[in-house]
């Protein structure tokens, strides 16, 4: 359920006998090797020989499509985490689900939705999507970690918690022990040079044993 807070959908199927849980993992091609990470704390707990697969989003509104990566199991085991993530069998969060979560959940709570600004601050996103949800997980966080956010922003569809440079050191100091190892970069306070950091999925493929594909010889780009 920690996995599944900010990310992944659940929907329940049922049968004469008996139904399952399908969940769907997605990611951009850029965003593989976090998604491999996902896949193996899922794996921890329920193991499974379903692979990641490549497949085309659908057309947008003007006919072009997007390579992505998806990962999808289907298991009954799954139903107890359904019943809390999907009460009334809508999406929500709710004091019953955040009741049972830790630090590990904000982890990848803070992994999947935070994004910081040029002064240290951050604003974190996929908290819910109503005003009520969003504050839920800011008493949550708030008591996890100690950090206060100052303000609940509405302007986009979804909303989003907004920390200080003080407030966001804070969050990621208390958090930095349980953070995914694909997304560590969010959980310190170092100023990166995003253009410059290369993908993990990257340096996975140049590693030992792993053949890149072949491409055109052409001098390095700066």
């Amino acid at each position: 359920m920690a996995l599944l807070l900010a990310d992944g959908s659940l929907v329940s199927y049922r049968s004469p006998s008996g139904g399952y849980v399908q969940l769907t993992l997605t990611a951009g091609i850029r965003q593989s090797a976090f998604l491999e990470e996902k896949v193996e704390e899922f794996c921890q707990f329920i193991p499974t020989k379903a692979q990641i697969v490549h497949y085309r989003s659908s057309p947008r509104c003007n006919g072009k499509t997007s390579p992505c990566l998806r990962f999808r199991v289907s298991t009954e085991k799954l139903r107890p985490i359904y019943n809390l993530l999907y009460p009334a069998k809508q999406r929500r969060i709710t004091p019953a689900a955040l009741a049972m979560l830790g630090a590990q959940a904000a982890a990848w709570l803070w992994a999947e939705g935070a994004k910081a600004d040029p002064v240290g601050g951050a604003e974190l996103g996929r908290v819910g999507c109503t005003t009520e949800e969003a504050q839920l997980i800011q008493q949550w966080l708030s008591m996890l970690t100690g950090a206060e956010a100052i303000d609940l922003d509405m302007a986009l569809r979804r909303p989003r918690l907004i920390y200080t440079p003080t407030q966001a050191t804070k969050i990621r100091q208390a958090l930095l022990p349980y953070a995914p190892r694909t997304r560590k970069h969010l959980f310190c306070d170092d100023s990166w040079d995003v253009a410059a950091v290369r993908s993990a999925r990257t340096e996975l493929l140049l590693g030992a044993g792993r053949a890149g594909s072949q491409g055109i010889k052409a001098s390095a780009l700066a």
